[in-house]
C-alpha cells in the first residue's frame, strides 16, 4: 500500500495572489495531502486533497504553548521556528498519515510521487528537498513518536523559540543536530540531492519571462528541458504582480515568470527589452550591488571600531 503523506501550512494573513495557481498545481498530486490551518477566508473551490482549519494567530498561539509549554511569541514568520514540532502540536489531524511535512506557499508544485518515491519512503525516516540540509520549503518526517520528538533535543530549543526574532530553527538548528553523530546512527535522512529549481543549492533566478512551465502536473524549464519537483520562486515573489490561472479554470498548462503567472507566451520583443533590462538592473546585478553595499557598511563600521580605540 503506497505510504501516505500530508504537508501542514499554518498560514496567517492573506493568500498571495498566486493561490489558486498553487491549488492547481496541489490537484495534480492526488496522493499527497495538505493541511492549511489559517486564519484566510477560505476558497469556495478547492482540491480534495486539501482541507482547512479556520483559526486565530492567538487561538493559534495558544494550542502552541500548550502543547510545547513554551511561551513563544508567536507572528507568521515565527511558524518557521516552530516547524520542528509539527508533528506533536498538530497530531489530532495528522494520526493516519506516515508522514507528515512542512513547505512553503510560493511554490508550484510538478509531481512529487516521482521524486519521493515508495523506496525512498520506506527506507528513510526523514526525507529533504535540499542537499544535506534540511529545507524549510519542503521536508516530510516518519510519523513515529521517536521522529515526532527529535525537536525536543535540539540545543536550546526552548529559549530559541522563547526570542521574538525568526532563529531559523526548521533549516539550520534541526540541521546541525540531525548531523551530530548520535543522530546520524538512529535516524535515517534522505538529502542527497536538490529537488527543486536551484542555483548552487538556491532557489532564486533571474527575472526571467516563460522560464517554467507547469504542464499537465509537471514542472519544467523551458531553456534546459529540466524538470524538477516543484518551483520555489522565493525572490520572485516580491516582483509578482498578478495571476491569470483560477482554479475553477482547470488549466492543464500555464507559464510561470517573475511578474505574472500566465497561459501564452510573451512575444519575442518581450523577452528582447526584458534581457536588456536584466543586464543593467536584473536580480544578479542588484543582488552585486546589495553585496558590496554591505561590505562597504561592515568595513566602514570595522574602520570607525578602531578608530576610536585608538582615539580613547
Amino acid at each position: 500500500m503506497m505510504k501516505s503523506i500530508i504537508l501542514i501550512v499554518p498560514y496567517i494573513g492573506k493568500w498571495p495572489l498566486w493561490f489558486e495557481a498553487h491549488l492547481v498545481s496541489i490537484a495534480k498530486n492526488p496522493t499527497v495531502n495538505w493541511l492549511f490551518i489559517t486564519d484566510c477566508e477560505l476558497p469556495k473551490n478547492y482540491p480534495n486533497n486539501v482541507r482547512f482549519i479556520p483559526i486565530s494567530l492567538e487561538s493559534l498561539n495558544i494550542k502552541i504553548n500548550t502543547v510545547l509549554g513554551i511561551d513563544v511569541p508567536l507572528s507568521p514568520r515565527k511558524l518557521c521556528d516552530v516547524r520542528p514540532a509539527y508533528g506533536e502540536i498538530f497530531q489530532e489531524y495528522i494520526s493516519d498519515y506516515d508522514f507528515w511535512g512542512f513547505c512553503d506557499v510560493d511554490i508550484i508544485w510538478g509531481d512529487i510521487r516521482a521524486y519521493v518515491t515508495e523506496p525512498i519512503l520506506s527506507e528513510y525516516d526523514i526525507i529533504s528537498s535540499r542537499k544535506d540540509t534540511i529545507s524549510g520549503h519542503f521536508t516530510i518526517l516518519r510519523n513515529t513518536d521517536a521522529i515526532n520528538s527529535l525537536y525536543l533535543s535540539i540545543p536550546d530549543y526552548r529559549g530559541m523559540l522563547s526570542q521574538n526574532k525568526l532563529m531559523r530553527i526548521d533549516e539550520e538548528a534541526f540541521t546541525a543536530y540531525l548531523k551530530t553523530p548520535e543522530i546520524q546512527l538512529k535516524c535515517n535522512i534522505w538529502w542527497q540531492d536538490y529537488l527543486m529549481n536551484n542555483k548552487n543549492g538556491k532557489a532564486h533566478q533571474e527575472y526571467y519571462l516563460d522560464r517554467w512551465i507547469w504542464q499537465e502536473g509537471k514542472i519544467i524549464n523551458t531553456k534546459t528541458g529540466q524538470e524538477v519537483m516543484y518551483l520555489h520562486f522565493i525572490n520572485w515573489k516580491r516582483t509578482m504582480k498578478y495571476s491569470d490561472v483560477k482554479y475553477d479554470d482547470d488549466p492543464q498548462r500555464f507559464y510561470i515568470s517573475y511578474n505574472v503567472i500566465h497561459y501564452q507566451p510573451h512575444v519575442e520583443l518581450s523577452h528582447i527589452l526584458n534581457n536588456l533590462k536584466n543586464f543593467f538592473n536584473g536580480y544578479w546585478v542588484q543582488q552585486y550591488f546589495r553585496i558590496r553595499k554591505h561590505r562597504t557598511k561592515s568595513l566602514l563600521k570595522r574602520i570607525n571600531k578602531k578608530v576610536k580605540s585608538i582615539t580613547k
